[in-house]
Formats: structure tokens, sequence, C-alpha cells
């Protein structure tokens, strides 16, 4: 498990070696057990949660940060122009339906995963590909 010390990993062995006059304690032990792996799993899965929170941040960051709050038409209108000039810079349809339905539409990649008959990993995969796409277009034009 990713994440996991060796310290849990003593409490899964003790865990199975209990022993009462000699024998394996085999219902409280299995118990144990089964409530020490739900906890494990709980645990790993909310690290995971919590990574994929931290690098939605890290990745949604910048466009926020630049943006000039001016609600006119005008400036929505130019945006979103912007923005399809930007996804045009990404030579793969696929990919570009990926990032803006996860980074700009905000929804989450499993659900895109479900709608193009594709693996979560697939679609975090395809985002990566294109946000580094546009990262490295976006520095050589700010170069300019």
């Amino acid at each position: 498990m990713e994440g996991s010390g060796l310290g849990e990993q003593a409490v899964l062995v003790n865990l199975l070696c209990k022993t009462e006059h000699g024998g394996v304690v085999m219902s409280t032990c299995e118990d144990e057990l089964v409530e020490t792996c739900r906890k494990l799993l709980k645990r790993s899965a909310w690290r995971i949660q919590y990574k994929t929170r931290i690098q939605l941040i890290r990745e949604s960051k910048p466009l926020y940060d630049n943006q000039l709050y001016d609600n006119s038409f005008e400036s929505l209108v130019i945006s979103e122009l912007f923005v399809d000039e930007l996804l045009e810079m990404i030579p793969w349809e696929k990919c570009r339906y990926i990032i803006k339905k996860t980074v700009i539409d905000g929804m989450p990649e499993h659900e895109v995963a479900i709608e193009l008959h594709m693996t979560q990993q697939g679609v975090s995969k395809w985002k990566r590909k294109g946000l580094e796409i546009l990262r490295e277009y976006l520095i050589n034009s700010s170069k300019l």
C-alpha cells in the first residue's frame, strides 16, 4: 500500500500472530484484522483524494491568479475566444475534450472517463499531456 509505514504492517503481523493458550484466536483476530484493513484502506483512500485535490489546486491556481475580474460581455467573449485558441494548440481532439471538461468545466476525471469509455488513469494522462503542451506554449509565447 502506498504510504503504509512499517508500523501498520507490524500491526497486521501482530494481529495474525495473536494466540490464546497456544492456538490462534480466529474470530477476534479475524475481526481485528478486518477492522485494521478497513482503517488502512480508508486512510489510503483519504491520502489519494488529498493528493488529487492538491494537484487540482496546483493546476488551476495559475488560471485564476491571472484572471481579470471584469464580467462584461466583451471580456467574457474575449476570454472564451482565447481559451478556444489555446485549446486548438493541442493536436489531439480527445485531449482537447478532456482538458475542456476537466479543467474548464470542472468535471471530475472519473466522469469523463465513463463518458469516453476509458480509465480514469487514461484521462489523467491525456490531461497531463495537454496541460504540458499548453504550459510550453504559454511559456514560449511570453518570451516573444
